[in-house]
């Protein structure tokens, strides 16, 4: 049980660490001359935009079209994902 409690803590104290801002890293990556961890964070912001739902306006729907691995995603409106599917 004690050692349970401890790994939680610890868990807990590497979860609360201060996060670095993007500003820092690319101070500090223009000082080292090192920008893989600026590099790092892009990638992940990417993907984690990637991720993020569409947000379109009332009647608009999400709408997302893969070309060779590249998606291009945007808002269509409903009656245009009607002629689309429709085969207008």
């Amino acid at each position: 049980m004690k050692t349970v409690v401890v790994i939680a803590v610890a868990l807990l104290a590497v979860g609360c660490a201060p996060v670095k801002t993007i500003e820092q890293l690319e101070l500090e990556a223009s000082i080292t001359g090192d920008w893989s961890e600026v590099e790092k964070r892009e990638r992940m912001l990417a993907r984690r935009k990637a991720k993020a739902p569409i947000d379109c306006p009332t009647g608009y729907v999400g709408f997302c079209q893969s070309y060779g691995g590249q998606s291009d995603c945007g808002c269509v409106s409903r009656e245009g994902m009607r002629d689309m599917f429709a085969g207008r």
